[in-house]
């Protein structure tokens, strides 16, 4: 999966449009269910497992925080909290 089929998966389970990937959900009015759906799809379509706790860290519940971890599991790596 790429940068762009990542974003139109999270604009299809979510019902948003993304118009910057650093905005967390919440802010584009994701709600909770809509967010553990986007979880489950992303394990499903990607084959990794995300870590809940992911998902306390707000600067990871954007799109483009949750593509880096994505991205980082897919290399076979644990992002680091940072973000870095």
């Amino acid at each position: 999966m790429n940068k762009c089929e990542f974003d139109q998966l999270v604009e299809e389970i979510c019902a948003v449009a993304i118009p910057d990937p650093q905005t967390p959900l919440v802010d584009l009015g994701v709600d909770s269910l809509k967010t553990v759906a986007l979880v489950m799809a992303i394990e499903e379509r990607c084959g990794v497992e995300i870590d809940p706790e992911v998902l306390a860290d707000p600067a990871r519940i954007s799109p483009a925080g949750l593509w880096h971890v994505v991205r980082g599991r897919l290399a076979g790596s644990q992002p680091t909290s940072s973000g870095s």
